[in-house]
C-alpha cells in the first residue's frame, strides 16, 4: 500500500497539532511492522530534522524556503508529479490550508483523500475552496466531539464524514507520582496546591481562557493562600 502526507509543518514546530501528527506517524510506523506499506511525507515548512522517525516506512520531502511562496509552488509541483507517476492507494493531508490544492488533485486522479482537523482552523465559515475541499474528502479526522460539531455547523459538513481520532498520552511519560524535587525546591512549593493546565500558555492562544476564565475560577476554589509554578 503506498500513501502519501502532506503537511504544514511537525518538526520545526510544537504545538497540538505537531504532537497529534507524530503520534499519527508513530502509528503508521508501527503499522509497517505487520503490513507492507509505505509513505511519501511532504513538508511546507520543515527543513531535515534529526526529530523525524527514521527508515521505512517514511520518506521525507522538505520544502523550506525563505519565500513561503516559492515553497508552496515546489510543493505543488512535486506533489502533483508524485501523483501523477505513483497513484497512492490513499493521501492524507494534515491541515485545512492544504486541503484545496490537495483535493484539486485528488480529484483529477480520483485518488481518496483525507483531511486531519484538529480545532479552530475549522471552528468558523473557511472560504468556498477549503470547503469543497471538506466537502469532497472520503474522510476527515478530528480530535473530538466538540470539534466535529462546530466545523459541521460552520461549514455544512455531514457529521457522518467525520471518523474520531482523538489525541492520546503516552502512559509511559506521563504517570502519576510525587512532583521532582527540583522543582519543589526552585518555586518553594512545599506547602503549595499546584494546578496543571494541558495546554501551552501562548498569547496566540488566549481563547481557551487559561490566562483568565480556567485560571481565576480554579483559583477560587482554592484556599486563599497558595503558590502556582507556571
Amino acid at each position: 500500500m503506498k500513501h502519501a502526507f502532506v503537511f504544514l509543518e511537525v518538526f520545526d514546530y510544537e504545538g497540538g497539532i505537531q504532537s497529534y501528527i507524530k503520534d499519527i506517524l508513530g502509528a503508521y510506523a508501527q503499522l509497517s511492522k505487520t503490513s507492507p506499506v509505505q509513505a511519501e511525507v511532504f513538508l511546507l515548512r520543515d527543513g531535515p530534522s534529526e526529530h523525524a522517525l527514521k527508515g521505512a516506512p517514511f520518506h521525507y520531502r522538505y520544502f523550506k524556503s525563505s519565500s513561503p511562496m516559492a515553497a508552496r509552488v515546489r510543493l505543488t509541483a512535486a506533489f502533483a508529479a508524485y501523483i501523477i507517476r505513483h497513484r497512492p492507494d490513499r493521501v492524507f493531508c494534515g491541515h485545512i490550508n492544504l486541503a484545496p490544492m490537495v483535493g484539486q488533485l485528488c480529484r483529477l486522479f480520483q485518488i481518496p483523500y483525507t483531511v486531519l482537523t484538529y480545532g479552530k482552523e475549522v471552528w468558523y465559515e473557511l472560504p468556498n475552496a477549503e470547503k469543497k475541499a471538506l466537502a469532497t474528502a472520503d474522510s476527515l479526522w478530528t480530535i473530538s466531539r466538540y470539534s466535529r460539531d462546530l466545523a459541521c455547523q460552520a461549514n455544512q459538513v455531514p457529521s457522518g464524514k467525520f471518523e474520531m481520532l482523538p489525541c492520546v498520552v503516552d502512559g509511559t511519560v506521563f504517570t502519576p507520582g510525587a512532583p521532582p524535587e527540583s522543582l519543589v525546591e526552585r518555586y518553594q512549593l512545599q506547602e503549595a496546591k499546584e494546578m496543571t493546565t494541558v495546554a501551552r500558555l501562548c498569547a496566540c492562544d488566549l481563547y481557551k481562557g487559561v490566562d483568565v476564565r480556567c485560571l481565576l475560577e480554579s483559583m477560587m476554589a482554592l484556599p486563599t493562600q497558595c503558590k502556582m509554578a507556571g
